[in-house]
């Protein structure tokens, strides 16, 4: 429970005249005129107006001050966020084309955007996206109609194995003597990955920090924790070889992110599947190691380049100082993007000033600190005061070069970029791009996110009140569950943390040790975690935990529970589709996923309930009553007896569905009976 906050504004202008009168017999027994005409009673009225103002601000903090509590906690207030996507480069010259960084895109002949990366446009199309599976079988799978799909595809087919690939088949060789060529990957869940590449080079940095000189640097955060994949070309009578790849962002096609590689030599035809055998393939295979869930993707983009909303505008004049504080120069145009601006003060008589920079603010300036704090929504810069912040010196021209964009403006919907900008910047960064670009498109396949407003103060102070209350070490149940689910790249959907708990002997009681309890998010019968993602987990839970504790992370012990049931169903209704719909409730009941009585998955340890299944049966449309109802546990729900009772599991376990069995039997018009007496046949 938090402090209260005091009340300091309680003191008012009457109550401290009247205690100073009070205090004058006592101190000054020879001051008699105490009427307000009086100079004394005037200095002690300003002393109690003085006073009650000061009393006043004690109860109101600044903005100034509360940015410098929050900056306390890491938290700066945000600047407008510049919104960003990635798009690709549909070359239809005769030559690839290398595009430089910085180049500006248009919304029809409006530049808005920039790219970010250099990128080779090369002339090659990717025409078809193919899924095979490993040797024996090789079956194709073609998705070059659903590889854009909301839902996405199987990036290696629905039960991926080593050796099985995914497979790109262009029009034409990728030969480019020395070019970097650039594929960029969405997955089905592009939208969250941004968090889960953010929370991955978070916890790298964290561990390298922790990290002692004598030890061996941890493994790159781009490695998949379970799965190593490689990426070939087709090179005719020498087989598959591999490419020479830059970089790969994409953790074995599980996060959306680039891959770069140089332009492979020898690169020829060949046939796969139904494609003619005019398409050259390049393939990502699986070398070892099995996903808990198969990665989804939702599209793949070649000539694929990063851009920005921050248009460049070269160096200009903002006018010249006069030496006057709190003085403001207009940038000329806004939004400006925070960060952008590379300021020079220049007197024309040779005195060049390059060490100004731009700021959000004066909090952390001193008298002698070249700053400029930035009005990004107006694009204007404001001078110091001499105290907060240096003053320019007068006679000097202020120049600046910058970046317009930022703000909520630049959230476009995919397609509307759609060509490069004839404009002179484009022309001083690309020879000939006026002969280049009516053959140069653009391919914008999802909207650009990230545009934001400046932050308010008070959503900093929120963001500052969570990171002071975050969860960083495992010290409770709540708190080791709550750091299991916040594993950076590993899909855990479930957790429960049991104290006192050793997997080893799970029947005798565990002074000190913890057992985390992780079911992956797969759509299975009964989900398990590998070895390498409950390494994964424990490594991340190790340097988090209490010298005083120990950790183990296991999976969940499936108890299989069937349910036999004579169904009374209704005389006008279909008896096999009211059994149908009743295996159908109790499969979705007893799903560990999805399933329990709140529908967020079968609570791990709970009883099942006889009483419970008889309801949900009972409850199904059509069915009048239910006799023999019994439950079948650990058998596939073939077995002889059935028990009565109820079914009680340990904290390690969950249940999965067996084979349910419902006899029915159309009820009589005139017995529409709810129950009978003895249904269940005791043993």
């Amino acid at each position: 429970m938090p402090l209260p906050n005091p009340t300091l504004d309680n003191r008012r202008f009457d109550q401290l005249v009247a205690e100073g009168r009070a205090l004058i017999p006592r101190l000054a027994s020879t001051w008699t005129d105490q009427n307000p005409s009086d100079p004394g009673i005037t200095i002690l009225e300003l002393g109690a107006w003085m006073a009650e103002q000061n009393i006043y601000r004690f109860d109101r903090t600044s903005d100034h001050a509360w940015r410098s509590f929050v900056r306390l906690l890491g938290i700066e207030p945000r600047m407008p966020g510049v919104a960003a996507t990635v798009v690709s480069v549909l070359n239809g010259n005769a030559a690839g084309v290398p595009l430089p960084a910085r180049v500006q895109l248009a919304v029809t002949t409006v530049p808005l955007f920039e790219t970010t990366d250099a990128v080779f446009a090369s002339t090659a199309v990717l025409q078809t996206v193919l899924t095979a599976r490993r040797p024996p079988s090789n079956r194709v799978a073609d998705w070059t109609q659903a590889h854009d799909a909301l839902t996405g595809f199987p990036a290696f087919g629905p039960s991926p194995r080593p050796g099985d690939a995914l497979y790109l088949g262009f029009d034409r060789p990728l030969d480019a003597p020395g070019a970097e060529l650039s594929l960029h990957v969405w997955t089905a869940a592009w939208r969250a990955d941004a968090e889960t590449r953010a929370a991955l080079e978070g916890d790298f940095a964290d561990t390298v920090a922790r990290r002692p000189t004598h030890c061996p640097p941890p493994p790159d955060w781009r490695r998949h924790y379970r799965v190593a994949t490689v990426w070939e070309f087709y090179a005719g009578a020498q087989g598959w070889r591999r490419l020479d790849v830059t970089l790969d962002d994409t953790r074995a096609l599980t996060l959306t992110g680039f891959v770069r590689f140089r332009a492979p030599a020898g690169h020829h035809m060949g046939a796969l599947g139904g494609a003619a055998a005019t398409q050259f393939f390049v393939r990502c295979r699986i070398v070892r190691g099995r996903f808990e869930c198969p990665p989804r993707l939702s599209r793949i983009g070649f000539n694929a380049v990063r851009c920005e909303h921050a248009v460049s505008v070269a160096e200009k004049s903002l006018g010249t100082s006069h030496g006057h504080a709190r003085a403001i120069f207009s940038c000329g145009a806004a939004p400006v993007v925070s960060g952008s601006l590379a300021i020079r003060l220049d007197d024309g008589a040779g005195s060049v000033q390059t060490d100004w920079s731009e700021g959000p603010d004066f909090d952390r300036a001193g008298a002698h600190d070249r700053v400029l704090a930035l009005n990004p929504e107006d694009g204007e810069l404001e001078t110091g005061n001499g105290l907060w912040g240096a003053i320019p010196p007068a006679g000097y021209q202020l120049l600046a070069s910058f970046r317009v964009g930022g703000d909520v403006g630049g959230n476009l919907e995919a397609g509307r970029l759609t060509q490069i900008a004839l404009t002179p910047h484009n022309a001083a960064l690309v020879p000939l791009l006026g002969t280049l670009v009516p053959r140069l498109n653009i391919d914008q396949q999802f909207a650009a996110l990230g545009g934001t407003s400046r932050e308010r103060l008070e959503s900093a102070q929120a963001r500052a009140f969570e990171a002071a209350t975050a969860v960083e070490k495992a010290v409770t149940l709540e708190d080791i569950e709550t750091m299991a689910l916040k594993t950076p790249g590993v899909p855990v959907a479930r957790v429960r943390a049991v104290a006192n708990l050793e997997p080893a002997l799970p029947c005798y009681p565990a002074a000190g040790v913890t057992t985390v309890i992780v079911i992956p998010p797969c759509p299975r019968p009964a989900p398990l975690p590998s070895q390498a993602m409950l390494d994964a987990i424990q490594a991340y839970l190790e340097p988090r935990r209490l010298v005083t504790s120990e950790i183990r992370v296991m999976g969940p012990r499936y108890r299989r529970v069937a349910v036999r049931a004579t169904l009374h169903v209704e005389c006008d209704a279909n008896a096999q589709a009211v059994a149908e719909q009743a295996e159908a409730r109790v499969r979705a009941f007893l799903d560990p996923l999805d399933g329990g009585p709140a529908k967020r998955g079968w609570p791990f340890g709970r009883p099942v309930y006889r009483s419970e299944v008889m309801a949900l049966v009972a409850g199904t449309p059509g069915v009048a009553r239910v006799t023999a109802l019994t439950l079948l546990s650990g058998c596939a729900g073939d077995c002889d007896t059935g028990r009565c009772d109820n079914i009680e599991l340990c904290a390690y376990e969950l249940v999965t569905s067996g084979r349910h069995q419902f006899a029915v039997e159309t009820e009589a018009a005139w017995n529409l009976r709810r129950s009978r007496e003895h249904e269940c046949q005791r043993d």
